[in-house]
């Protein structure tokens, strides 16, 4: 045991550290929330300047409930779109799986 070296990802108490992210891995695709959210998230901050984050984020939840079938289509479809996007780039990086 004196000679005993522990292998480098394991910490202190012999558990396994977090597996690091490749950074090179394509990014996970957004909802048609998020994209939504992108989209409005300036205009609700100017016209809420005192507003926190989470205030920001409840008024453009909020919004977004109230949207029509059609201007929600919209960002339904950009979502699909970036959805396809998402496992083209995911196929070319896992070599075709």
């Amino acid at each position: 045991m004196a000679t005993y070296v522990p292998p480098p990802d394991l910490d202190v108490y012999g558990k396994k550290g977090k597996k690091k992210k490749d950074p090179n891995a394509p990014k996970r695709n957004m909802s048609a929330y998020f994209i939504y959210s992108n989209a409005v998230r300036a205009s609700v901050k100017a016209a809420n300047p005192d507003a926190s984050f989470g205030d920001i984020a409840k008024i453009i939840s909020a919004q977004y409930k109230q949207l029509s079938e059609k201007e929600l289509a919209i960002y339904k479809q950009k979502a699909e779109e970036d959805k396809e996007r998402y496992l083209a780039e995911r196929k070319a990086y896992n070599g075709g799986y």
